[in-house]
């Protein structure tokens, strides 16, 4: 932990001389962290030694299905306009969510004429575990 701290205030220091002695126009500077694309590391001088990912590879895909799968509840939410929990064809259909009226057949596997999220939860999974087997 003191190596560290050592080394975050070696490089902390170097930093703010440098800066005291570079101009602001010299073009060997590095860009402001406005102008430079967003790192995928905290911070930019940190030693490479010292850097980690801000997330890590295997909860990023998880991370991002849980993302996706949040806003496709809140559309369905919106969609149902009648607040049964349920969605019909014809919902689906006017609230945009093409995907749901192509599909409608598959996803109503019951043909009860309305589909729950669950519903298509289990169609999506349905849909993932075939592509992964081809």
């Amino acid at each position: 932990m003191k190596l560290l701290q050592l080394a975050m205030l070696t490089v902390v220091m170097a930093m703010s001389q440098a800066g005291a002695q570079t101009p602001a126009t010299d073009p060997v500077a590095p860009a402001p962290a406005a102008v430079r694309s967003t790192p995928a590391y905290p911070e930019p001088y940190l030693p490479p030694a010292l850097r980690k990912p801000l997330r890590d590879a295997t909860t990023g895909p998880v991370l991002l299905r849980y993302q996706a799968m949040q806003k496709l509840k809140k559309r369905f939410d919106d969609a149902d306009l009648d607040g049964s929990g349920t969605l019909t064809r014809d919902e689906a259909r006017k609230a945009g969510l093409g995907f749901i009226d192509k599909n409608f057949e598959h996803i109503d596997t019951y043909q009860r004429g309305n589909v729950s999220f669950d519903d298509l939860k289990a169609y999506l999974m349905q849909r993932r575990e075939e592509a992964r087997s081809r």
